[in-house]
Formats: C-alpha cells, structure tokens, sequence
C-alpha cells in the first residue's frame, strides 16, 4: 500500500472526477482540488502543491492535458493521464512528456491505485537517480580542481565529467575576457564512448575548408547567450541563421540542437567561459536542461575561477597539436559484444552506465535482431552483481503449462513427470541478475505471479508451501509494442510499469547505418577465424549495398548474411552479398513503401521470404531457423503469432 499522498484530480467531466474522488479518499489519499480546465489546475497547484496529478488529456479550453504535463514537468510533479481516447497521434505525444503512469479509460480501482503506487515508486527512484549523478559530479569536479595539469585538459575534464549529465556529440567552450572574444578555440567531438577529438582552430579550417581568418569573422559576428538556453529543430534553425558560427558548426559538422551554458567570471569583469553543447538529435535539449544549468552554474563558476587563478595563459592560443582522443581503440569492459560508434549508439551507452550500478528494474525493447541480449549482458557486467549469476530464461520458447515451474522451480512429486526436486531460475538467479526475454510473450495467468514475485521479493516453488526469499535484479526485453499488449487486454498495466522503471528502447540497424561497415567488418573477422577461411576484406559495391538496404532483420540479419557471404566467397574479399529479392515494382523514386508498413508486417514478409529459399524447412543446415538466427521453437512461435503456415511452402 502506498502512503497518503496529496492529489490533484484534472477532469473536465464532473461525475468522473467525483468517482475519482470517491476511489482515492476511499484509499486514504488527500485530494486538493478538482479542476475542469488548466487554468483551473494552475490555480489549485499555486494554491497547495499536489504531490501527484491524475490529468486527463483532453479537456474544457484550449489547451490540453499536454499542455499541462510540461508545466508539471518543470515543476518536477509527477502526474498519470487519464484518457478514453486511444488516437496513436495523441498518445505518441503524450509519452513524449514521459508521465509516471497511463490508465485507459475505464478502469478499476484497483487499476487506479496500483498505478498511484508505481508512479510514486518511479517519482522517487527518478529523483534518487538525478541526486546520485550530480553528486558524482560535484565530486569529479573537486578531483579535477585539485589536480595539476593545463588548462586545457583540466577544462577537458570538466567537459567529460558534464557528459553523464548533459549529452552531446560536440561541445565548444568560448573565452570572453572584458566583452572580448579571445583568440582560444577549444572544442570537443564525441567519437566514441570515451574518446574525444579536440577541435581547434585548425580542425576547424580542416571540417570547414575556411581560412582562420574568416572563421574569426564569423564568430566575431556571433552573440553568445549570456543565460542558459537551448534550442531544437526549428528553434535551432532560426539561431543558426543569426548565429553564422552555429550555422557553419550545424552544417559542415550536422548538428540538430544546441544548449548554451554559460559560466561568468568574476576575476574578469564582464568574463566568463560560454560552453555550447549540440547534438546531431533534433529535440536533444529541454527546460529541465535549464534548471539543472542553474543548479551546476555555482560549482563551475567555482571550479573555473580556480583553475584561471592557477593558470597565467588564458589568452593565449592553445596548441592545436593535442588530441583528446582517451580509450583509443579500447572498449570499455562491458560493451564488448556491442560494435558501433554512431551518435544513437553513445547516446545508449551513456543510458546504460547511467543504470547498471544500481539495481533498478530495466526493460529493454527494440525490434528483433536488434541485439537485446547483449545489452542485458552489458549492464550485468557493468553492475555490482557482476560476479553473480546472469540467468536468462525465453518466456516465449516454454510451454505456458512449464514457465512457472521454470520460473519458480518445483517439488518432488508436485505433479506427473516430477521425479526430483527442481531449482527454478530465481533461485539460480540469487545475488545475481535475471534476463526475462520476450517478455511479451508471458500468458497473463503467469504474469500476475511474476509481479508478485518483483514486488515481494519471495517465491514459492510449485507443489511448495514455503516462501523463499531471493534478491534478484531484474532485467526484462521484448520485440512487442508492450503498451499496445496492455490497451488490448494480452499484458497486465501493473506489470508494465513495474518493468518499465527504466526504459532502454534499441535503434533499429536502419536508423545506425553509419554502424554497418564496422559490424560487416567485425563479422567477416570472426567468421573467417571460425569457418578457417582467409576472408579479409569486403568490396566497396557490396557494402554500399548494405548501406541500401532496409534490415528488417537488424543485426541478426546481417551477420547471418556475413557468415553465408564468407562460405561462398571464392577470395579474400566478399565480392557480393546474397541480400533478399526487393520487389522493385513496389519503390519508386520519390518514395520508400517499405517506411509505410508495421514491424510485423516486414517480419512476417522476410520470414516468407527465407521459408520460400529453404522450401518450407526450418530444422537442420540451411533450414529458416539457422539463417534467421532463432531457435526452432522461437520461429515456429513467431509463425503461428504471424499467421505463417508451413503448408503454403
């Protein structure tokens, strides 16, 4: 049971609004007002602030539950929606103001305050999050403080520790001195994980094909912002074209989005280091960006004036010969099994060393193919269980009738064919991690015990009668549009967001191409060592056409194409890759048909494709299930889920 907490109910029909009441007063929460519109709500949230907010989307007026929810957000107030209205547009921009928690209209109580007690576990677990990073920060910058060394790396330092705060792909610090532009140029791209290439003036002559001097011109014609701000897609556009600077960084470098912090200083009147964070992602940046600006300018303004103080050549031009470029070639123990270097990739990557310390719940979703597992296995080796035991068990592989005795084990004779005692995957799991894949595919009757078994920290084995205690961190992953499973009734909304505490969602391989050559490479490199064959090399025509192609398969799809290209290569070089027939008739020039169809559907369409090659066979070498990468019983799953009948082959 959640504790008492202090709720404002924001819905425009009235006898809805007292059946909420009713519910909530009934459970012992405070309700502080009723409000029909936004305006009303702003009114009752100056009044008394709620500590939650039940905001039904559509409402009297103008403006909308969305509109409210970003008010809410800034105001760092949690809130659930309410809505009977399931028109995919509204809901996508609903989710994008991340609410702690949906409820379809209607509802059951029980619904309702299963729903207060997960949004309030999310609301704190959140703000835990955020306290925990910006100490670490407050930490890293004393440490950076302290030590010797020049300006420029110290200022480096500072630029890293901020990247698990702020994310981008490019910062550039800007030194004013008496309302002066100085000659220093100190920026940094993200180029991989923890690796960083210094740009200087003279890289940016290299990126640009512009001499030094115009360079200086155009950011002598550039204000810089003297409050923290960002800027997003169109926002960011209009600053570019009365910024020249931003405008050349934007184009030649193609960054979507910018957020300026500036640090005045107060050893130089009208001073102060200007740090520009872009990112090649349009909508990157946010108003909590500004109010956490706010909360770190003290400390920077701190950290900066000391290391000036210790530091006589501030106007001077750097050297442009070093190069940040730490954890070459290395990657950081935990992301072995991932390859990529693309801005979404980092992006992940940043989300996951955010995580994996603490043993917050992770659900993990993405297309298949898209490498699921091995994000699971990430974040276990870079958690505190990394010695532990990481089960993994496919809910979609098992029987319903075996997936609790799987799951929770079972006792001697507890039912036929029970001839022994059975440790179930919790128990296997214990200190450990449990790797719960395709999660989407869990029978509710199953889905009920396996909350129960989260939320109480205990199981029961089958036939048993003792609960047993097990301290397992839970990380779960699917290919199913979990939301869309809960509006049709296939998955339970407690369990949803008790498994979406912390949501990682996968890019499909089409939306990371720029990973496509470093993967074909890393396969033909450990197919080659695998299969004995000297293949080395992949020829420029055959990559492009990996590049044209859409990847329905993802990752999957790719190395099991790399592996066959490797077997029929007749060189050292893979000359063609055996891609799937596109029916050309169905694209034309101005349009790809293939955007327009569901993820189910390009499924549905390649696993037709691959049981047409292999006439119907899915067992044994060359069967559809060895070139789809799946286990036998995961295909036939996916068939009978897709309507694919082996009878048609």
């Amino acid at each position: 049971m959640s504790k008492s907490l202090k709720i404002l109910i924001v819905e425009d029909q009235f006898v809805e609004a007292n059946h909420l009441r009713l519910m909530l007063k009934k459970a012992g929460h405070t309700v502080t007002g009723m409000a029909r519109s936004v305006t009303d709500a702003k009114y009752y949230i100056a009044q008394e602030r709620p500590e939650l907010v039940l905001l039904d989307i559509f409402l009297s007026g103008k403006e909308t539950g969305i509109d409210l929810a970003e008010i809410l957000k800034e105001e760092n107030i949690p809130f659930i929606y309410l809505s009977a209205n399931s028109n995919e547009e509204v809901l996508s921009k609903a989710k994008l103001t991340h609410p702690h928690g949906f409820l379809v209209k209607p509802f059951r109580e029980k619904d309702l305050l299963v729903t207060i007690e997960i949004a309030e576990y999310h609301q704190e677990h959140g703000i835990e999050s955020s306290i925990r990073k910006e100490l670490l920060f407050q930490k890293q910058l004393k440490t950076i403080v302290q030590k010797s060394g020049s300006w420029d790396d110290r200022v480096f330092n500072i630029i890293i520790a901020l990247q698990s705060l702020i994310s981008f792909d490019l910062v550039m610090a800007v030194f004013y001195i008496d309302n002066k532009l100085t000659s220093r140029v100190l920026g940094y791209a993200r180029t991989g994980l923890h690796e960083y290439q210094r740009i200087g003036i003279e890289e940016l002559q290299n990126i640009t094909a512009l001499k030094e001097s115009e360079i200086n011109e155009l950011r002598n014609k550039s204000k810089v912002e003297t409050e923290a701000t960002f800027y997003n897609d169109q926002d960011f556009i209009k600053i570019c074209d009365k910024t020249p600077i931003k405008k050349l960084i934007a184009n030649s470098m193609n960054m979507k989005s910018n957020l300026m912090l500036p640090v005045p200083i107060s050893l130089h009147e009208n001073g102060g280091l200007y740090l520009s964070f872009f990112s090649r992602q349009s909508n990157n940046y946010n108003k909590n960006h500004l109010t956490l600006c706010e909360r770190l300018q003290e400390s920077l303004i701190y950290a900066i004036e000391n290391l000036i103080s210790h530091d006589k050549k501030l106007d001077q031009k750097g050297s442009s010969s070093i190069n940040h470029s730490t954890g070459k070639n290395v990657k950081t123990t935990g992301f072995e099994a991932i390859i990529g270097k693309s801005p979404i990739l980092l992006k992940l990557f940043d989300h996951i060393l955010q995580v994996a310390p603490v043993d917050t719940t992770v659900l993990i979703t993405g297309e298949s193919g898209t490498g699921k597992e091995s994000i699971a296995h990430s974040i276990q080796q870079l958690s505190n269980r990394k010695g532990q035991p990481f089960v993994k068990i496919n809910c979609s592989a098992l029987p319903p009738s075996l997936i609790e005795s799987e799951l929770f084990g079972h006792e001697k004779g507890s039912f036929t064919g029970a001839s022994e005692r059975r440790i179930g995957k919790f128990e296997q799991a214990d200190k450990g991690t449990l790797f719960l894949d395709e999660i989407g595919d869990m029978p509710l009757e199953m889905q009920a015990k396996l909350l129960r078994a989260i939320q109480e920290k205990e199981i029961e084995r089958v036939g048993g009668n003792l609960p047993i205690k097990v301290n397992v961190r839970i990380i779960a992953a699917t290919n199913c549009n979990l939301e869309k499973e809960v509006a049709d009734g296939r998955f339970r909304l407690d369990l949803y967001y008790r498994l979406n505490v912390f949501p990682i969602q996968l890019p499909p391989l089409r939306e990371r191409k720029e990973d496509i050559g470093l993967l074909a490479r890393h396969f033909i490199s450990l197919y080659s060592f695998k299969t004995g064959k000297n293949v080395t090399e992949i020829a420029e025509s055959a990559l492009k056409s990996l590049l044209s192609y859409q990847w329905p398969g993802n990752i999957r799809e790719l190395e099991n194409l790399i592996e066959r290209s490797i077997l029929l290569a007749k060189t050292d070089t893979i000359e063609h890759i055996p891609l799937p027939v596109i029916d050309e008739t169905k694209i034309n020039n101005t349009s790809n048909e293939w955007y327009f169809k569901t993820i189910q559907e390009n499924e549905r369409e390649h696993i037709i494709n691959v049981l047409e090659k292999c006439n119907g066979r899915i067992r044994g070498t060359g069967g559809a299930s060895e070139i789809l990468g799946l286990p036998p019983t995961t295909l036939a799953s996916r068939m009978q889920k897709l309507g694919i009948k082996r009878s048609h082959f």
